[in-house]
């Protein structure tokens, strides 16, 4: 079957390029020059073969400043995000890692579901006796995800609608896990501080925070890296433009998930530790088909982005390197990975009450922070081992 092609927008119609035209090696390699300046990060057609570019992640932002680039009732949005959801049960076999599945779990919390539900399910299916909760920002994703767990016969599962940027309507020290995977590409930077704070008061003491993100995407896709660069460079002139000139305004920050444990340390979590997993999607590999299918959508998303007045490339150019991009993913030679970064924190159980304003806007401190008591013992007598000869010694020249 011929790989679909990249759709002109034409008011609310689409018509397609025409499947008759060929691509000669001379004009892809003047869509492929850099376009703009070096270190944007487009691709040189001089680089040898098997050489790998960025690639299209999960993680890639579809929002700027709490401004929506990409309206999740989208068709192509939602078949997105339900694939990567059955695409993440099947890549790590589990909903839980092992140790989290032996251990009496009383409610379930996963951060912003997908449009059907597919982690609550599994997990409301190996844990019958778990309360298993899910939130989202979407009616209709709550509608849905409700409709297929009750069909499935899950009755130990229930939607909140809430979004993220709020408090979450939970008691506190009520949840034993708390699952988000992803939240970069819909949580704007400045909103995190926020989440990792409410996460941290719903926890009891000893449950755990899971998150799941990609820290980068990679294919010998040279297509798909000019198209990445594109996507990149105008969601930075985006961030850019919506940054306010006054002294002192918000600024928003690019996607860096390198820095999920230091934040988690942050904000009082124990224990943080990351894990990797390598997700292949090469030639021959069992989600081949299913990353063809997610790159295709996510441009086609993003095609406005890319090409609006002010864009990095003109729609014949991004179309051109759309139908590049679709040729090169059926190649047999084609490599293409997602870097996964599994990022766990802890509640410390032995804590001290040590009151912290909170950090809503608006709203006064209806919590307190929990510190690890053990830390907080350990560095004051290392104190007190430091100071009493000090003390000594005064007492003596005394």
């Amino acid at each position: 079957m011929t790989a679909p092609l990249l759709h002109k927008q034409s008011g609310q119609g689409l018509h397609c390029l025409d499947r008759n035209e060929s691509l000669t090696p001379s004009r892809v390699s003047r869509l492929l020059v850099p376009l703009f300046h070096e270190d944007m990060g487009y691709p040189s057609p001089l680089a040898p073969e098997g050489t790998l570019y960025p690639f299209y992640t999960p993680s890639d932002p579809l929002v700027v400043d709490e401004e929506a680039l990409v309206s999740p009732m989208h068709p192509l949005e939602w078949r997105r995000r339900t694939q990567q959801a059955r695409m993440l049960l099947q890549h790590f076999h589990a909903p839980l890692p092992e140790h989290h599945e032996s251990v009496p779990m009383a409610r379930v919390l996963e951060l912003t579901i997908d449009p059907h539900g597919e982690w609550l399910r599994q997990v409301a299916s190996l844990m019958p006796d778990t309360h298993v909760i899910g939130i989202t920002s979407q009616e209709f994703y709550a509608r849905q995800a409700t409709f297929f767990a009750a069909v499935q016969g899950c009755r130990n599962i229930h939607i909140q609608m809430c979004p993220l940027s709020q408090s979450l309507p939970f008691p506190a020290e009520s949840i034993d896990l708390i699952r988000g995977s992803f939240l970069h590409a819909s949580l704007p930077e400045h909103l995190w501080p926020l989440l990792l704070e409410e996460c941290f008061r719903l926890l009891r003491p000893g449950g755990v925070l899971h998150l799941l993100e990609c820290g980068r995407g990679e294919s010998t896709s040279a297509a798909g890296g000019t198209l990445c660069a594109a996507y990149r460079h105008s969601l930075e002139m985006r961030r850019n433009a919506s940054r306010p000139s006054v002294p002192g305004a918000r600024t928003v920050r690019a996607f860096q998930p390198e820095h999920l444990p230091m934040r988690l340390a942050k904000t009082g979590f124990v224990a943080v530790e990351q894990q990797e997993s390598l997700l292949d999607f090469s030639a021959g590999m069992p989600f081949h088909g299913t990353l063809r299918d997610q790159a295709d959508d996510f441009f086609q998303l993003v095609a406005p982005l890319c090409t609006h007045d002010n864009g990095p490339l003109s729609l014949e150019a991004y179309q051109r390197a759309y139908h590049e991009m679709q040729l090169e993913l059926l190649e047999t030679t084609f490599r293409g990975y997602w870097h996964l970064c599994i990022i766990r924190g802890y509640k410390p159980s032995g804590r001290l009450s040590r009151p912290i304003a909170s950090m809503h806007r608006g709203q006064p401190s209806s919590h307190i922070r929990l510190q690890p008591c053990s830390l907080l013992a350990m560095q004051e007598e290392a104190q007190q081992r430091e100071q009493a000869p000090n003390e000594e010694a005064d007492n003596r020249e005394d």
